[in-house]
């Protein structure tokens, strides 16, 4: 436990980077596998896939229709109820996000209308992380929203294990929500396929979803030609408690962050000294209950801190510098804090709201801006799967009212064609009526 006023710069600089770390060493072999896919396409993908396991198990890099029928028999009844939970949840959250298809129109001046109109983006693409990780809870959290929003086309890449398959219920999940266009890509090479396309897999306008270091990689080099939902990096957890949290609590929370990875983040600020060493007492005990004990230590010991400050507003001020990913609040009346937090990707509050409860079944969208990026990203939701276009009338009042402004900013930016372009609707009246 120590002192949040006193960290040194070094501990400072190691909580608020994370992992933080630069893709720079890998990006040269990135572009290289991302110029492979591009130029040569499937035949890429197959060699890679069909050279790792048995050709017999990666015949087709589209997940067929007896693949998902297979699937099935490996998913209970249990799994298959709480998929459905989130599905509900998750979609009614997300309606009630959707934008209205036209907003307000403005009369900026008499005979000027201005307003905008919403539009779903076409085409989009959705990376599920795999191998040896299974999340279908990532299908259902980056696919739903797709699917409220409108797009026409939505395309899901996932990397097979070592039977050459996505997971059974990773696939049962897509099935259940209709998703077709399923494949079974991971890396930078499936980054790459939707990015360019191949005669396979479709290329798209927008990719959506966290990997490794070379899939982030991939979708930074991707931005040249197609957008991006936002970059991704390790999970991470802040908490916030006083006197009033539960310690069993926070640990379990702590160290639901930590099995995620040895780069995971987790962090404890609490005003109260008995709870920071009553929190990690906790967490010993509850460490040696888990499978995943080793990376969740290790992340703790890298990325973990837990600090007690003298008030809430040092807390408060270090919470917006850190721009947490998942942000807990365990406090008396923790949604007075609310209001303080500038930067957060999802906030939770009291002692109930666990962080695995956003991951999995409130509807809240679990795809979160993490390593600081909350500060100028939010969460995944319907509003990432379009845009809105804008629109705008003059009626000729409309122009002439505007129009000795436009010649005058014309002439100051010397754009005569720009003057011109209103002066001639304005020559021989009759004319041009």
């Amino acid at each position: 436990v120590t002192k949040l006023k006193n960290l040194s710069k070094q501990d400072y600089l190691r909580i608020i980077n994370r992992s933080a770390g630069s893709n720079e060493t890998i990006m040269p072999l990135v572009r290289k596998i991302m110029d492979n896919v591009k130029n040569n396409g499937d035949k890429t993908i197959l060699e890679k896939y069909q050279s790792r396991y048995d050709a017999n198990n990666y015949r087709t890099i589209h997940v067929t229709k007896e693949e998902i029928k297979t699937a099935y028999k490996y998913v209970n009844m249990q799994t298959i109820k709480a998929l459905k939970q989130m599905i509900k949840n998750i979609t009614l959250v997300q309606m009630s996000q959707l934008p209205s298809k036209k907003d307000t129109v403005v009369r900026s001046e008499k005979g000027i209308r201005v307003w905008r109109e919403w539009r779903p983006i076409r085409k989009v693409g959705l990376y599920i992380p795999g191998g040896k990780a299974i999340y279908p809870s990532s299908v259902l959290m980056s696919a739903i929203p797709a699917q409220i929003s409108g797009c026409q086309e939505i395309i899901m890449c996932s990397p097979p294990g070592q039977d050459g398959q996505i997971p059974a219920v990773t696939l049962v999940a897509a099935d259940m929500i209709g998703l077709k266009k399923i494949y079974k890509v991971g890396g930078a090479e499936a980054i790459a396929a939707m990015t360019y396309g191949t005669k396979t897999i479709p290329n798209v306008y927008k990719i959506f979803g966290a990997g490794n270091s070379y899939v982030t990689a991939a979708k930074m080099l991707a931005l040249e030609k197609i957008s991006i939902d936002m970059p991704a990096g390790p999970s991470e957890v802040f908490i916030i408690a006083d006197e009033t949290a539960n310690p069993a609590f926070i640990a379990a929370d702590l160290l639901a962050d930590g099995e995620h990875g040895e780069d995971s983040a987790c962090v404890l600020l609490t005003t109260s000294e008995k709870i920071a060493r009553l929190s990690i007492i906790e967490i010993e005990k509850q460490l040696k209950t888990l499978e995943t004990q080793n990376r969740a230590r290790e992340s703790l010991k890298k990325y973990g801190m837990f600090a007690v400050a003298d008030n809430m507003d040092e807390i408060i001020r270090f919470t917006n510098e850190y721009a947490p990913e998942h942000l807990e609040i365990m406090i008396k009346d923790s949604e007075r804090l609310v209001k303080e937090i500038t930067d957060a990707g999802s906030v939770f509050l009291g002692n109930w709201t666990s962080k695995s409860s956003g991951d999995y079944a409130t509807g809240a969208n679990h795809v979160l801006p993490t390593g600081g990026m909350a500060k100028m990203y939010a969460p995944l939701g319907v509003g990432s799967y379009g845009k809105w276009m804008q629109v705008q009338e003059c009626t000729k009042q409309g122009l002439k009212n505007i129009k000795n402004t436009i010649e005058t900013i014309a002439t100051v930016e010397k754009l005569p064609a720009h003057k011109q372009s209103v002066s001639i609707r304005f020559i021989n009246n009759e004319k041009n009526l």
